[in-house]
């Protein structure tokens, strides 16, 4: 976990094969957060993250941001 001043960032490595109700119950908890995304080196590591901003509006028209980087 790594605080900013706008959002605080949550990262945790993927490992090993995963099975599909392992990735459906990532996503489920990704998509609870502002923004979120995986990250795939080269190497073959996969990091999926997620950013909570701080001040967020309290309204429910927020757009929510996914990245996805290869």
């Amino acid at each position: 976990m790594t605080d900013h001043d706008d959002h605080t960032r949550i990262e945790t490595e993927v490992v090993g094969p995963v099975s599909t109700g392992s990735w459906q119950e990532l996503l489920a908890v990704l998509e609870a957060a502002d923004s979120f995304g995986l990250a795939v080196s080269s190497a073959g590591g996969r990091l999926a993250w997620a950013a909570i901003r701080r001040n967020a509006p309290a309204t429910g028209d927020t757009v929510r941001g996914h990245t996805h980087q290869l």
